[in-house]
């Protein structure tokens, strides 16, 4: 049996382009809608400006940080937005309130149960 996230709108933040870009394949080839933002503060114009089922910010940022990235989207969404920390240095995320934390590096499965728990929607089984 395969799981399957149902598709989603998801925004992803980093201040790299190849994690950016990772992140936007993996989670495009299992249909999501996928939008990147290149750091905090693009991510922050994006969040204001667009509707997302979930955001994944990185943590440590020039700039903008992803704490203050998760403070912004409650201002803006309040709790109706989930947003996923990701970090190499995840015991920093711990009192940030995010709804999920990443830890880098992360497998696949780690990012698609992160969805998911957030989501809070259950898997669909293929037999």
């Amino acid at each position: 049996m395969l799981n399957c996230l149902r598709p989603h709108k998801i925004l992803v933040i980093d201040d790299e382009n190849s994690i950016l870009k990772l992140l936007s394949g993996v989670l495009a080839r299992k249909g999501h809608n996928v939008d990147t933002a290149c750091g905090g503060e693009e991510g922050v114009k994006k969040i204001q400006s667009n509707s997302y089922d979930v955001v994944i910010t990185d943590f440590k940022m020039p700039g903008v940080s992803g704490r203050e990235i998760l403070n912004e989207a409650r201002r803006i969404k309040g709790d109706t937005l989930p947003v996923i920390g990701m970090s190499g240095t995840p015991w920093l995320l711990g009192e940030a309130q995010f709804d999920a934390v990443l830890a880098k590096p992360f497998s696949q499965e780690k990012l698609f149960e992160a969805i998911q728990t957030v989501m809070d929607s259950p898997p669909v089984n293929i037999l």
